[in-house]
C-alpha cells in the first residue's frame, strides 16, 4: 500500500539520499528501471537545428553576399531597363543599326534580330533582379557575362565593318562590365572570409580554403580599394 506520492513524481518531495532532485531513483532489485518515454504518434519530438536545417540554409545563402552587392544589382537592373526603354523608343534607329552590321539581311531579318537581342536583355534584367531579391550574388554572373558577350560580339562586328567609333564605345562598355564582374567576385570573397571568421575565429585560414582562383585574384584587387569603402562599418558608440 502506498502512503503518499513517490519522490520522483512530486517535485516538492524530499529526494532520496544520493539521488539528485527530479532524477529517477534506482529501481529495486528484480525490477527494470524506467527509461525515457518515446513520443507517441502525432507528438512532435525535439527540433534540432543542424547545418542542414533552416538556419544552416539561411547562413549558406547569405554567406557570399556583401552589402555592396545591392549597388551592383541596382546598376545592372537600371542599365537593362534603360536599354529596353531606349530600344522601344528608338526602334527604327536600332533596326537601321543592325542592318548596317548585316548588309545582306533585309528589314524583316533585322527586326527579328533586334527582337531576339531585347528578349535576351530582358532575361538578363530578370536574373539581376532575382539576385537582389534572393541575395544570391551568383545570379549576377549570367547578367554580367551576357552583356560582356554582347559587347564583345558588337566589337568584332565593328572591326569587320570598319566602325571605329562604335568599336571604342563597345570596348569601353566591355571593360566596365569586366571590372564589375571582378568587383562582384571580390565582394563575394570578402563576405565569405568575414563569415568564416565569425564561425571559426581560431582558424584564420578557414574561409580562404574555399575560394577559387578568380575570387582570390578579385580579392587582391579589391583589397587595394580604401578600407572605408568596403570595410566593416564602425558601430556607433559614446564619445567621452
Amino acid at each position: 500500500m502506498t502512503l503518499g506520492p513517490e519522490p520522483a513524481a512530486d517535485p516538492d518531495a524530499t529526494p532520496i539520499v544520493g539521488t539528485p532532485a527530479g532524477a529517477v531513483p534506482p529501481a529495486p532489485p528484480g525490477q527494470v528501471a524506467p527509461g525515457p518515454v518515446a513520443p507517441g504518434p502525432g507528438v512532435p519530438g525535439p527540433v534540432v537545428s543542424g547545418p542542414g536545417g533552416p538556419a544552416g540554409a539561411r547562413t549558406r545563402s547569405g554567406r557570399t553576399w556583401h552589402r555592396f552587392h545591392y549597388a551592383v544589382g541596382v546598376f545592372l537592373i537600371a542599365y537593362g531597363v534603360t536599354g529596353l526603354a531606349t530600344g522601344v523608343l528608338l526602334w527604327t534607329d536600332r533596326r537601321d543599326e543592325i542592318e548596317g552590321y548585316f548588309a545582306s539581311v533585309g528589314s524583316g531579318a533585322a527586326t527579328g534580330v533586334l527582337v531576339l537581342v531585347k528578349a535576351v536583355e530582358a532575361a538578363l534584367v530578370l536574373a539581376a533582379a532575382a539576385g537582389v531579391a534572393l541575395r544570391r550574388d551568383m545570379l549576377f554572373v549570367p547578367a554580367l557575362a551576357g552583356w560582356m558577350a554582347g559587347f564583345a560580339m558588337f566589337g568584332v562586328l565593328d572591326v569587320f565593318t570598319a566602325r571605329w567609333g562604335g568599336l571604342a564605345e563597345h570596348l569601353v562598355y566591355l571593360a566596365g562590365f569586366v571590372l564589375l564582374l571582378f568587383l562582384s567576385y571580390g565582394l563575394s570573397a570578402k563576405a565569405q572570409l568575414a563569415g568564416a571568421a565569425r564561425e571559426a575565429p581560431d582558424d584564420p585560414s578557414a574561409g580562404s580554403r574555399g575560394l577559387t582562383r578568380t575570387q582570390e585574384f578579385a580579392l587582391q584587387a579589391i583589397n587595394r580599394i580604401p578600407t572605408g569603402l568596403t570595410g566593416p562599418r564602425p558601430r556607433p558608440g559614446r564619445h567621452d
